[in-house]
């Protein structure tokens, strides 16, 4: 009746209490991320269990590279610095356009690699206007299971802008099938300290681009002068792990190919002085 104060039964007020107290508990608990919370009360738990807020997986959404610094803005290209590297420029897209990518495709670039002028990989790109496909010959590293390549001319570099906005490409290697790969630019500064001085090394008298000698100048000089070069990793799309062969930076391919060369120069003047001797 109205205005008459029901009786409240102490059994179903006693468990709303506790119910309401729980709901309250666990939500300040995760509220803050699994912080132990206390309480000195007669009756209830002196501490509440240590949860951990589970971190997003890297593989899904963002990459884990976003999390490290990105890297500083390459040198202004001004004056005598500017025109030298508009020129090579040139001069390698005439260059790689009409002798070294011919060469790649026709499986001569094993016969090119050596310490003196350093190792070729061939790598294709899509446009990223045209939808065609770009190629370009590049000094490389064979490494923790994929080929690792520098972008020399920074982010404006025609072929790097190509796999930023597409990262399928295609790797011919020397003396190697070529295969689909999916590239992955790296800022992770411990992984750069390690592939890119081997990697410049490796590139022997083109690796002289830097601003210094890269098979005497220390590790530090080198990361010094390619802090801002992008470093990107051409891994296998099937998963596998590429293994440094022969043919390869470092191996030792190259000693019996210049061995046969010279072998048949030997050969080749022997026989045109005894034809002009006729």
């Amino acid at each position: 009746m109205p205005g008459h104060d029901w009786p409240v039964s102490p059994t179903g007020s006693s468990i709303a209490r506790r119910r309401f107290r729980a709901a309250t508990a666990e939500t300040v608990r995760l509220a803050l991320g699994g912080l132990c919370l206390t309480s000195d009360r007669p009756g209830m738990n002196s501490t509440f269990e240590v949860i951990e807020i589970p971190k997003a997986d890297a593989t899904h959404g963002a990459s884990a590279e976003a999390t490290f610094a990105p890297l500083p803005r390459p040198p202004d290209e001004i004056g005598m610095v500017g025109a030298l590297s508009r020129a090579s420029r040139t001069a390698f897209h005439y260059a790689n356009r009409c002798a070294m990518v011919p060469l790649h495709r026709s499986g001569l670039a094993a016969w090119m690699g050596n310490p003196l002028t350093g190792w070729q990989l061939l790598l294709t790109t899509t446009g990223r206007t045209s939808g065609l496909r770009r190629p370009t010959p590049l000094g490389y590293l064979v490494a923790d299971g994929a080929a690792w390549v520098l972008a020399g001319y920074g982010p404006s570099t025609l072929w790097y802008r190509n796999l930023v906005a597409d990262p399928r490409v295609e790797v011919l290697l020397p003396a190697r099938p070529p295969f689909a790969a999916h590239a992955t630019d790296i800022v992770d500064p411990a992984l750069r300290g390690r592939i890119i001085p081997p990697l410049v090394r490796s590139m022997a008298l083109p690796g002289t681009a830097i601003g210094d000698l890269p098979w005497r100048a220390p590790d530090e000089r080198i990361l010094e002068l390619t802090a801002w070069v992008p470093l990107v990793r051409l891994a296998p799309e099937d998963g596998s792990l590429l293994v440094a062969g022969p043919d390869d930076p470092g191996g030792l391919g190259w000693a019996w190919r210049a061995l046969a060369v010279t072998f048949a120069t030997v050969v080749a003047c022997r026989a045109l002085r005894g034809w002009r001797r006729r």
